[in-house]
């Protein structure tokens, strides 16, 4: 008896698996078909902030799905975007009353349509990510470390959208 149960429990474990794959059943990983991710529309007055973005979505795509990405508008998927805000706020002040590390905050909308049936298969239209940065308070140690903290707050962004994407019903 004990047995049966046994071999009735693993079987069912198999049979079930973890779940993951069903989740991603709606997209089907992709495997055979293109998504486009052409670059960000950048409604902000920071340089290159779009490309940025748009590119560390497009890694991330390549690193987690079996899509075919193409940065040209045609695809089964196309993935448009917009980065709508962008603000350095000073967190903590030092003693001269100067800002000494400041939280990056970027406002992004994105829709992920498929072309075939013109049906929106993800959106969200106010995705707001932080980031956290310190700057060097003597100039001979100044180093722009906005730059690299950018690109931190796209991979966070990218990661987080695709597995959002990915999942979506």
């Amino acid at each position: 008896m004990r047995t049966l149960v046994l071999l009735t429990y693993f079987g069912l474990t198999f049979l079930c698996g973890c779940g993951y794959r069903l989740a991603n059943k709606n997209l089907g990983a992709g495997e055979g078909r293109t998504i486009a991710v052409p670059t960000f529309a950048n409604k902000t007055t920071t340089y290159r902030i779009e490309q940025r973005v748009t590119e560390a979505v497009r890694q991330e795509l390549i690193r987690r799905t079996r899509f075919k990405v193409v940065p040209q508008a045609t695809g089964d998927l196309v993935m448009a975007g917009e980065v709508l805000n962008y603000a350095a706020v000073p967190v903590i002040f030092n003693q001269q009353g100067r800002g000494s590390a400041y939280t990056m905050l970027v406002d992004m909308s994105v829709r992920l349509t498929d072309t075939k049936t013109g049906k929106v298969v993800f959106q969200n239209d106010r995705w707001t990510f932080r980031e956290v940065f310190e700057l060097s308070q003597s100039s001979a140690e100044f180093v722009p470390e906005d730059t690299a903290a950018l690109d931190r707050l796209a991979r966070r962004f990218a990661s987080s959208l695709v597995a959002s994407a990915m999942h979506s019903k």
